[in-house]
This record gives C-alpha cells, sequence and structure tokens, in this order.
C-alpha cells in the first residue's frame, strides 16, 4: 500500500496505482512480497519511515537494469515525484517489452485453465489429508 494512503492526510490519486506497480512487480518476480518476512505491522511502519522496499540489488542481480530502475520509479516516496503512467511507459523496460503474442504464446500456450489446476491442487491437498489420517487411525489400533 503506498504511503499517502497508509496517512490518510491528504487523499491520494492515481499516483498510489504507480507505487501498487512497483510493489507488486517484484512480488511476481519472486513470488513473495517484498518485507514479507516482517509482520505486517512493521512493514506499515517501515514504508512510512521511508525504508526501500522493492528489490534487493545485491540479491537480484539477475534482473535487467531497466527492471531495477523501473521499480524504483514506482517505489518513490513522495506521490508528487513519482511518474504518471504515460512517462512511466515511455522507460526503456516496457519500450523494449516483448509483444502481448509473444507472451501469449510463450506463456500462457499449453497452461491448463485456472479452474483445473484449482482443482488438482484441492484434489492433491485432500489426497494428503486423507494419508495422514490413514496413518493416523493405524497408529491409534
Amino acid at each position: 500500500m503506498a504511503p499517502e494512503v497508509m496517512q490518510q492526510l491528504h487523499g491520494y490519486d492515481f499516483k498510489a496505482d504507480i507505487w501498487s506497480l512497483g510493489i507488486t512487480t517484484p512480488e511476481l518476480a519472486h513470488g513473495h512480497a517484498p518485507l514479507s518476512k516482517h509482520p505486517p505491522i512493521k512493514v506499515l511502519l517501515m514504508t512510512l519511515q521511508n525504508a526501500p522496499t522493492g528489490l534487493d540489488y545485491e540479491r537480484d542481480k539477475r534482473f535487467l537494469k531497466s527492471f531495477k530502475e523501473m521499480v524504483a520509479t514506482c517505489l518513490v516516496n513522495d506521490p508528487k515525484k513519482r511518474p504518471a503512467s504515460e512517462k512511466l511507459l515511455k522507460q526503456h523496460f516496457f519500450k523494449h517489452a516483448h509483444s502481448y503474442d509473444y507472451l501469449v504464446h510463450t506463456i500462457l500456450d499449453g497452461l491448463a485453465p485456472l479452474g483445473e489446476r484449482l482443482l488438482k491442487t484441492k484434489e492433491a491437498d485432500l489426497l494428503v489429508q486423507n494419508k495422514a489420517l490413514y496413518k493416523d487411525n493405524e497408529q491409534l489400533s
């Protein structure tokens, strides 16, 4: 959540969405939210106190410089200094991104529909639970 949304002092505008893009992008890249190892209240305080969020530049050497710059640009604490979406889209990261068709064909082709994937996950979870229950019953007898 953007600092200005947390502070609730002067309201907020679309610049909060720019922050959200900057905080969500590393989450997609890593599979977990930045600062997720901390309790939510600490993350809130760290965000309000201008603690750096987003990418760990030492650990994230594998990411392109343009990606890191885009994230850093989005996560500027002062919303007045964050770019509007039009300006953000002019950054190298977006200007050199693959096309929609490329992404669909390389990422989504062959991927089962979400409903099917959720059903398989639920079935696998039930199987694990049933095995654990069976094992517990076996030990009791």
